[in-house]
């Protein structure tokens, strides 16, 4: 009966072992699709044609900020686009810490890399959220022509989220985009940009593509300083979603290659009647290209 014994127990580590093997190779090889599929994805998104390349006019001046509200163009002045050549595309890596649910008790701190596409409302974000031990979860959020998607995998195997081709999440990414301008600011000047004076302190800004149209407020100090922008947004997909007030408030500005844009931004939804801060975001290492 000993022998026997032991002989169950060996089993059973043997099994515990090659499960975890299996689980290893398995993530390993999650990751590293994943990994490749971003990267295409990345190298699409990012790919400019001799074409747009031309299109690029080469230094804001005054005039280009003729006709809009003075609280956009005071705002504008004060960052330092004057003499700046238009941001072309943005390369950037965020930290912070994150609630996926209202009633989550503890924030995990997320990790990511976020490519934007400025001249063509476009951007990438590859996220790495640890919310198991030792398997973390990756996310990938894209916005490209027009169309979202949305994919998280536990492990980079397990999908848990694999949304795209409707319409709500294409809204919900344009308005993502809209609401992320004052990363890259000379977005406020490109052609599928218009806005609105609502008081001196307050601009609607409006973003038009690929037959969507979304728009934000814009909420600026005395000095010129942005603080706040809000959104009517989807923050599902679902049949039945509604939109709900998003909101970003700008906790601290950097500055980046001659201009002062957001380091760190806190992401609110109003749920309810509620706050719920989901998302507490710093930007470093933040790179323009231009043209």
């Amino acid at each position: 009966m000993t022998d026997l014994k032991n002989i169950l127990v060996n089993y059973w580590w043997a099994f515990v072992f090659a499960f975890i093997l299996v689980m290893a190779l398995m993530i390993t090889i999650g990751n590293s699709k994943m990994n490749r599929r971003v990267a295409d994805e990345t190298e699409v998104l990012m790919r400019t044609t001799e074409n747009e390349q031309e299109e690029r006019f080469a230094v804001i001046e005054e005039k280009d900020l003729e006709g809009l509200p003075e609280s956009v163009k005071k705002w504008l002045t004060s960052i330092g686009v004057i003499g700046q050549e238009k941001i072309q595309k943005v390369n950037l890596s965020q930290r912070g810490k994150m609630k996926l649910d209202p009633n989550q008790e503890k924030w995990i701190e997320p990790t990511a890399k976020q490519y934007i596409r400025v001249d063509k409302p476009g951007y990438l974000w590859y996220v790495d959220l640890p919310m198991i031990p030792m398997i973390n979860t990756k996310g990938r959020d894209l916005f490209y022509e027009g169309e979202g998607s949305m994919v998280i995998r536990i492990g980079s195997v397990i999908p848990v989220v694999n949304v795209a081709g409707n319409h709500k999440i294409n809204e919900s990414s344009l308005h993502r985009f809209l609401l992320e301008l004052p990363w890259y600011p000379t977005a406020a000047l490109e052609d599928y940009m218009s806005w609105e004076e609502i008081d001196h302190l307050t601009a609607r800004g409006i973003l038009s593509y690929k037959g969507m149209q979304v728009e934000a407020l814009f909420f600026f100090q005395e000095d010129g300083t942005l603080f706040r922008q809000e959104a009517q947004r989807y923050k599902e997909n679902e049949e039945n979603a509604k939109r709900l007030p998003c909101i970003g408030e700008i906790k601290s500005h950097i500055m980046v290659e001659g201009l002062r844009i957001p380091s760190r931004t806190d992401v609110t939804w109003i749920i309810d009647g509620k706050p719920f801060t989901w998302y507490q975001l710093e930007n470093y290492d933040i790179y323009f290209e231009r043209g």
